[in-house]
């Protein structure tokens, strides 16, 4: 049992993206980049979740295996924005997508996401904290409101439908 007390309204926003891992901080950019009001809330001190923080430091193929590349967006945004930084990400280039030739092949060999059946395809290796410093540069030119060590405990439901979430944080008030 929790004891009944008021709670202060923090923001209002059209949306609020609980978590910032790769799911969230792609959610919150394309809705603040669609014009609405955005807030991203987040756990942790730093943006990424389990790509950055756990380390999970791939983007896993967004080809086929054949010349042309199925998934772009934001996720293609990454690799170009690490690309840009002089980040340490390792991938094929667009033109050699679907290539079978060997030299190629082993090239990325060591890198088992960019090679399969004899194929090039889009992935990418990347280091966590240049993809950290990214995200938080896309959050901040989209106009996300960004929540660092705060969680999201409860929704508020109202006829079926939520109307807002409690988030709890180290803030002191």
């Amino acid at each position: 049992m929790e004891p009944t007390r008021e709670i202060e309204v923090y923001k209002d926003a059209d949306v609020l993206a609980i978590g910032g891992g790769a799911a969230g901080v792609t959610a919150a950019v394309s809705a603040a980049r669609n014009g609405a009001k955005t807030l991203l809330a987040e756990r942790y001190g730093h943006l990424g979740g389990l790509a950055t923080g756990g380390l999970v430091i791939v983007i896993m193929p967004t080809s086929d295996g054949t010349n042309e590349q199925q998934i772009e967006g934001i996720c293609q945004e990454y690799i170009d924005r690490l690309d840009a930084m002089g980040g340490s990400v390792v991938h094929p280039r667009r033109e050699d997508l679907g290539s079978s030739d060997p030299a190629l092949i082993n090239k990325f060999r060591s890198y088992p996401w960019c090679t399969s059946e004899g194929k090039i395809k889009m992935a990418a290796i990347f280091e966590a904290e240049e993809l950290k410093c990214g995200m938080n540069d896309m959050i901040e030119e989209a106009g996300v409101k960004l929540l660092l060590h705060s969680w999201g405990t409860r929704a508020i439901v109202e006829k079926g439908n939520i109307k807002g979430v409690v988030t709890e944080s180290k803030q002191v008030r």
